[in-house]
């Protein structure tokens, strides 16, 4: 049983030592300096500006930077403020009215 288990661990450390994988090129840096909430940026290969965001994360006190098209912030938008009525209209047939009292 111990060679059993001195084999095994030797060619766990054998396979360990594999040769080193040939470094790649550099990617050029894009930016150095990224740009402010609300700031428009021009990304080569999009015909739009992008514009970035800080998002709260719930759990935790560090923000999010989110950058997207000005269109795709229209959309996110729409979603976002769509969700929100939808929860504050369900809330208030829950707890209003007929729901509360059994009796029209």
């Amino acid at each position: 049983m111990k060679y059993l288990i001195a084999s095994v661990s030797a060619l766990m450390i054998a396979g360990c030592q594999a040769a080193p994988v040939a470094p790649q090129a550099a990617v050029p840096a894009v930016a150095s300096v990224a740009p402010e909430d609300g700031e428009r940026i021009q990304v080569a290969g999009v015909d739009e500006d992008i514009v970035c965001r800080s998002m709260k994360v719930t759990g935790t006190r560090f923000s999010k930077r989110e950058c997207k098209t000005v269109s795709a912030w229209v959309e996110y938008d729409k979603y976002t403020n769509r969700n929100a009525k939808e929860s504050t209209d369900n809330f208030q047939r829950l707890n209003t009215g007929c729901s509360t009292t059994g009796t029209c």
